[in-house]
C-alpha cells in the first residue's frame, strides 16, 4: 500500500511567478489565474504513466477525476486495479473494492503525507501568485498552438525531497491543466494527461465521496 500511495499522491504540480519573466508573461499568468479561479467544478479522464528503475516497463493506469472547490478531489482508477481516492482537505480515504480494504489518513499540518499531497492539491486549488514563494517558474512558450508550457523547480528543501522538476501544459482556452511530467527526486518520472474535460458541471459533495461496502471497515492509519 505505501508504494501505491506514493504513486498516487506524487502527481503533484505547482506554479509560481517571477517579475523577472517580463510584463508579457506576467499578464499571461494573471489571465491563467483568472481562468482557473472561475473553475468551480471539473471532471476529466486521466491517463498516468510512471517510469521507474524498479521495473522494466512503465506502470500505466487510468481513470476519472472530479473536483469541487475549495478542496474536494475524487480519483477513480479503473486500471490496473479499481481504486478510489477522496480528499477533503482534512483527510484522505483510499478504497480498494476488489481487496475489500479501506484506509483513512488524517492530513494534519506538518504530517509527511500532507506535505507530499500539497503539490497534488495545488493542481486544482492554488494560483501562480499563491505559490510564488515555493517554486521558480520558466515559461517555455506555446506548444501546438493550444498549450502554454511552463517549467517549475521547487525552492524549498521539503519539496526537493520529492521532486526535482515539473513540466506543465495549460490549455489556452480554459486555463485547465492538460498534462504534466514530473521528475522525482529518486529519478523516477511521472506523466499525467487529462482528456474529456468538463468545466463547471453540476457536482455535489456526495459525488466526491467514497461509499464502501457495508462489510468493509475503514482503518485509520497513523504515520510521522
Amino acid at each position: 500500500m505505501p508504494g501505491r500511495i506514493i504513486l498516487i499522491v506524487t502527481l503533484g504540480i505547482a506554479l509560481s511567478f517571477s517579475a523577472a519573466l517580463g510584463q508579457d508573461v506576467a499578464g499571461l499568468i494573471r489571465s491563467i489565474d483568472g481562468q482557473q479561479q472561475s473553475i468551480q467544478t471539473l471532471t476529466a479522464h486521466f491517463s498516468q504513466k510512471k517510469e521507474t528503475a524498479l521495473v522494466k516497463s512503465p506502470l500505466v493506469s487510468s481513470g476519472t477525476v472530479r473536483y469541487k472547490r475549495p478542496n474536494r478531489i475524487y480519483w477513480h482508477y479503473d486500471r490496473p486495479e479499481a481504486t478510489e481516492i477522496a480528499l477533503d482537505g482534512k483527510k484522505m480515504v483510499i478504497y480498494s473494492p476488489e481487496r475489500g480494504q479501506a484506509e483513512q489518513y488524517t492530513l494534519s499540518r506538518g504530517h509527511r503525507l500532507t506535505q507530499v499531497l500539497e503539490p497534488l492539491t495545488a493542481i486544482f486549488q492554488k494560483t501562480f501568485a499563491q505559490l510564488e514563494e515555493d517554486y521558480t517558474l520558466s515559461y517555455d512558450g506555446v506548444e501546438g498552438d493550444r498549450l502554454h508550457r511552463f517549467g517549475l523547480i521547487p525552492k524549498e528543501a521539503r519539496l526537493r525531497k520529492f521532486m526535482i522538476r515539473v513540466d506543465l501544459w495549460i490549455d489556452k482556452t480554459s486555463g485547465a491543466v492538460l498534462r504534466f511530467e514530473m521528475l522525482e527526486a529518486n529519478g523516477d518520472r511521472l506523466i499525467l494527461k487529462f482528456t474529456n474535460l468538463q468545466i463547471n458541471p453540476p457536482l455535489t459533495d456526495d459525488d466526491l465521496q467514497i461509499r464502501t461496502h457495508p462489510s468493509v471497515r475503514v482503518q485509520e492509519q497513523g504515520g510521522p
